[in-house]
Formats: C-alpha cells, structure tokens, sequence
C-alpha cells in the first residue's frame, strides 16, 4: 500500500513540473497582447517611431531642396556677376524669365514658357528656336509626340535683332494689288503697342505718319534692347472658349476691325509679367522676311504655286511651307499687320495666288470672317 502510494505521489509531481494550467495560458496571451499593443503604438500613432521616422526623412528632403534652391540662387547670382549665362537646355521649363545662352547667343526664354524638345526645333536660334507656353513641367514621353505637343500648347519663334540698323522697313516689299500703292507713304498706326513700350503722343500732334514714326521709334528700341522677339508659329486663330491661340491645326475665321484687332492682340495671356503681346508690324513682317531669306535661302519675293490653296486649310497643315521653323507665310490666310496706308487702307501681308510672301496688300478696315488672319509679337519688357 505504501508503496502504490509512493508511485502516485511521483506521478503528482511529475505532473507539477511538466504541465501548464489553462490560467496561466490565459494570462500569458494577454501579456503578449499587451506588449504587441505597447509595440504598435511606438511604431504608428501621431508620435511613433515610424511617422517620426517618415517625418524626418521629409525634413530632410525639403532641407536639401532649400539648400539646393540657395546654392542655385548664389550660382546664379556669381554667373551673372562674371557675366556667365545660363545654358539653354531642351525641354526645361522656366517659371520665371531666364536669360540663357545657345551657341554663343542669348536670347530671354519667358516664365511659363518650355523650350522645345522636338528635333529640329531647339538646336540653334538661328534656325529658329521654339518655345511652347506650357506652365508646366513637361514630361519626355510628353514631347515624343509631336503633334500632341503642337496641337495643344501655343507656339511662338524668337527672331533675334542684333542692332537698329538690321530692324527697319524694307522698301523692296512693294509689290501690291493696289496700281496707286505708294510705299513712301506706308506708315505705322498707332495703339497698337503693349502698354507699357507705347510711346507718349503730344496732345497737338495729329498728323498720322509722324505719330506712327513715333511708334516705330518705341517699337524698334523695344525690340533692340532686348536683341529679338517672338513672333506667333502659326497664324492667329480662336478656341472653343474665344482665346487667341498659336497651334497647329486651327482655322482663321475673324471679322474683327482693325482698332479690335489691335486690342485683342494686346490681351494675348501669359504667365509671365515682362511678356507682353502686340498685333505684328509690317516692320517686324520685314525682318521676319529679311531672315527667311537670309537663313533658310527662301525666295520671299516669288510666288509659289504650290502653297496656295482654294480656300484656306489649318494652320501648319503642309509641313512644306515651314521656313525658320514658322508655317504658312505664304498661301494660306492673309495676315493683318499694324501698317497702313491711309485712314482706311491696311495692309496684308503673306501673299496669296498671284503675290508672295513679301507682297504689301492693301485690305479693307474689317476684316472678312473667313481667310484673314494675323500674326501675334511677343516683347520681352
């Protein structure tokens, strides 16, 4: 008896040592919640380790954009200090107006403005550089496709202008549909400049040339000191919503008066402050003649059979009639300049069927609702 008893004694023990109550599991698994529940909360929550964490990286990073913001701005300010010009680079975006160098040239890309990144567009500002107002970023796939790129975003074409002497009339353009065309008495009107390059006119003066020479005067310093201006890619049309727009595809159907068209011309929208738009000059028509020729080898003066059409198609529609990057200066619409004649007798400019491109046409003080059109100036101020 003693002895069984022994055995069961053992077997107790045994018992004791090796089992595990189901209390004890209880509370074991709570302890465990507890130290999971302490543990997640040091790692998420308002102040866990991982959103401390998280934060700091993101200080982090905007110290280093800040930092790198400064350095650029210092960099900036040494490079203009020792007369170092920023480099041009395709595709950029500008917020701000940025003076920049390709080729040993400068020109002063606007804010809001890219420069182009589509070949043959961006290489040398004397094959005519492109900008694309785009107030915005624009990606590489983006410019991939061209004629996205040129059917949404206004397009405008920097003519440079290294002195006076190169910006002035040229008198050789006269040809004309008028038998009574004068070129001598061709002059400028007035009200058409930007605001802030509109030259101050003396109460007593009148007569309409002198005044006109008066803004020929503000018009080519403008332009001078600057060293160009943009001139639009494509001839002026309007969008669903009543915006002048310079894009590809677009057709011209104005019936505007001339004093409309040059209020209209001067409302053009930009992001940018120092940029102001105004109705192309016959002037600025010249130069842009001058520099075809000049550049590209395009006989200005001819007529060519093949960019006419029997009623006018989209803007940049015959990749043909591109010179210095610009489309359909000869053929397509005819182009409303700030020139006139007289009172009431404008000039066109762009040819047609039996002028060319550098004709003076004298058109009516209205424009026709279908055909005519106009070319867009960007000054740089």
């Amino acid at each position: 008896m003693k002895e069984k008893f022994k055995q069961m004694k053992g077997i107790r023990k045994k018992d004791n040592q090796y089992g595990i109550t189901l209390i004890a599991l209880v509370i074991t698994i709570i302890v465990l919640l507890i130290l999971a529940g302490v543990s997640i909360a040091m790692l998420t929550g308002q102040n866990g380790i991982l959103t401390q964490a998280q934060k700091a990286k993101t200080e982090t990073e905007n110290a280093a954009k800040n930092e790198a913001g400064i350095l650029n701005d210092y960099e900036d300010k040494i490079n203009k200090a020792l007369g170092v010009k920023e480099q041009a680079e395709p595709g950029k975006y500008y917020e701000t107006d940025t003076e920049v160098e390709l080729g040993g040239k400068t020109l002063t890309i606007p804010g809001g403005a890219s420069i182009s990144k589509i070949l043959g567009e961006y290489e040398s500002i004397d094959n005519g550089l492109v900008i694309y107002i785009t107030n915005k970023q624009i990606t590489d796939e983006e410019w991939q496709d061209t004629e996205k790129m040129q059917t949404t975003y206004d397009q405008f074409v920097w003519i440079p202008v290294t002195s006076s002497k190169q910006y002035g009339r040229n008198n050789d353009y006269n040809k004309s549909n008028d038998w009574a065309f004068d070129i001598t008495k061709v002059y400028t009107g007035n009200d058409y400049l930007p605001d802030e390059i509109q030259p101050n006119i003396p109460e007593n003066l009148t007569d309409a040339k002198e005044i006109g020479r008066l803004n020929e005067k503000a018009e080519s310093t403008a332009v001078v000191n600057a060293g160009g201006f943009y001139i639009s890619r494509y001839e002026m049309a309007k969008d669903e919503d009543e915006n002048l727009v310079s894009k590809k595809g677009t057709v011209a159907e104005f019936s505007e008066s001339i004093d409309n068209l040059k209020s209209i011309s001067k409302n053009f929208s930009t992001s940018s402050p120092n940029l102001k738009s105004a109705l192309c000059s016959g002037i600025q028509w010249d130069v842009v003649m001058d520099l075809v020729k000049e550049k590209t080898g395009f006989d200005v003066n001819v007529v060519h059979d093949e960019f006419y059409t029997n009623g006018k198609q989209p803007a940049g529609t015959n990749p043909e009639n591109k010179f210095f990057n610009i489309y359909d200066l000869e053929g397509n619409c005819l182009e409303y300049t700030s020139e006139q004649i007289s009172s009431f007798t404008y000039i066109e400019r762009g040819g047609d069927k039996n002028y060319p491109a550098s004709a003076r046409l004298t058109g009516q003080e209205i424009m026709d609702g279908y055909g005519d059109s106009f070319r867009l100036v960007l000054y740089i101020i």
